[in-house]
């Protein structure tokens, strides 16, 4: 899976370092869903539910990492955007986590809408994270 997606223009960006990855965006969500954030838009979600529908079959590690997940491409800035509205609101312990999170997924979303705006045959339209 890593071959194919550096192949196809990766970005590689680290997000952080956590000792319980999982268990930490499964409490980010929770604080997210207090606040109103849309379920579809709860990081643990994208982070970790695995690869898109219809993708060839790729056996899962033995154990549970590297974790793979996807976005499309089209959900980076709502995602982003309903983060950073509650930003403010949210438990100190996952600010910097979370504004790390939307720094990465404006990133992503400005770079997709400059490619589809200008490179011809640009057609990516889904982000994959590998966490391990």
């Amino acid at each position: 899976m890593q071959h194919i997606i550096d192949h196809n223009a990766s970005d590689p960006m680290h997000l952080g370092t956590y000792s319980k990855p999982s268990t930490f965006f499964g409490l980010v969500d929770d604080e997210m869903r207090r606040l109103g954030v849309p379920a579809d838009l709860l990081p643990h979600g994208y982070l970790y539910g695995g690869l898109p529908d219809g993708f060839p079959f790729i056996p899962h590690p033995v154990d549970g990492y590297p974790a793979i997940g996807h976005l499309p491409l089209a959900r980076t800035k709502p995602a982003a955007e309903a983060y950073r509205a509650v930003l403010d609101r949210m438990a100190a312990d996952f600010q910097y986590d979370v504004q790390e999170l939307i720094e990465k997924l404006e990133a992503e979303h400005n770079e997709w809408e400059y490619a589809t705006k200008n490179i011809g045959w640009y057609t990516q339209d889904t982000l994959f994270f590998k966490l391990t």
